[in-house]
């Protein structure tokens, strides 16, 4: 991934699939919050030298992240006050 504009593609791409797979916007901010970890996770693992974890892997996982936080700051979350529930 080269420039912003790669990313953002790359991010928009990712909300189309998630949209998709999960119509729903209920539990959104938990699921925020799980990719938030993962993200998390690889880079500890990158940094410790886990050969299976490479910065392509970081990257994907925060693309997964802003996919996440787009759907929440524009979706809302069903289980709570910020966000009418969708199908």
């Amino acid at each position: 991934m080269e420039t912003i504009q790669d990313f953002l593609v790359a991010t928009a791409e990712e909300i189309d699939a998630a949209q998709e797979k999960f119509p729903s916007n209920k539990h959104q901010l938990a699921a925020l919050g799980e990719e938030v970890g993962e993200l998390f996770n690889a880079m500890l693992e990158y940094d410790s030298g886990n050969p299976t974890v490479d910065v392509e892997h970081i990257v994907a996982e925060a693309i997964q992240v802003a996919a996440m936080a787009a759907r929440v700051a524009l979706e809302g979350d069903a289980s709570f006050k910020h966000g009418k529930e969708t199908s």
